[in-house]
């Protein structure tokens, strides 16, 4: 399949005032990415994400190495034709007061348009379209400055659409936005990838979000860069670098990172419903959730869980107690205060 992106050694960062360079990516980098792929970069606040997009989109000049877009070398590209190959979003949020979602969006215009800048019928209607996209064409001759965080965001996915280039970058596309939004923000990416053929790479440190939705994973971890898909990120041991010294660890099958909570012991879970929320709930607290033993284990503590409709029924027992609770919250407190390893 033919790669949009490649790099070969490619070493970046920023010149500093007299010899050397000041960068968090210093070995050679080699990754690649093709057409109709979606693909993340994920890495700690300050690893080199928006320095490593920044380059690739030739708005900051490498160290060293070679860069290649559409098979050409991104450095024999004229400004003209790179701007018709790439596109680069921002986190920056615009809130130009007056200025329409129309006009922000035509924007991605300015390739074809020439000095003038003025759009044919043809190129109108392509902005609308774009708009359509998003979902944001009812907004068209809205204020941008009126729009929600999440609105402006797709705005500016618009404003790259119109700018139809095969290959964009996102530099935070989820920044600033609250779950739905970040979810659907990525979700519109994923189809305009698999949709349009587009090549489509975003920056982000959610790495939950990332494992998701992500067809690949270029994860900066110190120096280097892992390249794969999340399962191939995961058995590389890729992601547990990211917490050398955090006490934390990323399970890639429930997408959660987790701190490495000290077991107090194991509970026994006598349950007919759904055990993912018990078990997730026991291990907050520091239990191991024991499901649904052949007995009782002698000396353990044990509950018999029932989940009905919106409400909860928990009998704890434990050194010929038996306590009935309504809500996790409840047993919790009293988990705390009375925990049965001190009993």
């Amino acid at each position: 399949m033919e790669k949009t992106i490649e790099t070969k050694d490619l070493m970046i960062g920023y010149r500093r005032f007299g010899s050397g360079y000041s960068g968090s990516i210093s070995k050679r980098i080699n990754i690649s990415t093709v057409k109709g792929e979606l693909t993340a970069v994920v890495g700690l606040n300050g690893s080199g994400k928006s320095t490593l997009l920044r380059t690739l989109a030739g708005l900051q000049k490498q160290i060293d190495g070679k860069i290649f877009l559409c098979g050409k070398r991104i450095l024999d590209y004229s400004r003209n034709e790179l701007a018709r190959t790439i596109s680069f979003v921002s986190t920056e949020s615009v809130l130009v007061p007056y200025l329409k979602v129309f006009d922000l969006a035509a924007m991605g215009r300015y390739p074809y348009t020439g000095r003038m800048g003025k759009l044919n019928t043809e190129e109108k209607y392509q902005v609308l379209d774009a708009l359509d996209v998003v979902g944001l064409r009812y907004m068209a001759w809205r204020a941008i400055d009126t729009l929600s965080d999440g609105e402006r965001q797709r705005v500016m996915i618009a404003r790259s659409l119109v700018q139809d280039t095969p290959v964009i970058l996102f530099d935070e596309p989820t920044a600033y936005l609250d779950v739905p939004n970040k979810y659907e923000i990525l979700a519109l990416l994923k189809r305009l990838a698999h949709q349009q053929n587009k090549t489509i790479i975003y920056s982000t440190h959610d790495l939950s979000l990332a494992t998701r939705t992500a067809d690949k994973i270029w994860l900066i971890s110190g120096a280097s860069i892992h390249e794969g898909a999340p399962e191939d990120c995961s058995i590389q041991a890729a992601f547990s670098n990211l917490f050398t010294g955090a006490n934390l660890e990323y399970n890639l099958v429930t997408g959660e990172i987790i701190s490495n909570t000290i077991i107090l012991g194991d509970m026994i879970v006598h349950t007919k419903n759904d055990p993912g929320r018990i078990r997730n709930a026991l291990e907050r607290w520091g239990y191991n959730c024991v499901l649904n033993p052949p007995h009782d284990t002698k000396n353990l503590p044990s509950i018999n869980v029932t989940i009905k409709k919106k409400e909860v029924e928990i009998i704890y027992n434990f050194a010929d107690e038996e306590i009935t609770f309504a809500s996790f919250y409840e047993f919790g407190l009293y988990l705390r205060t009375h925990p049965p390893t001190k009993a």
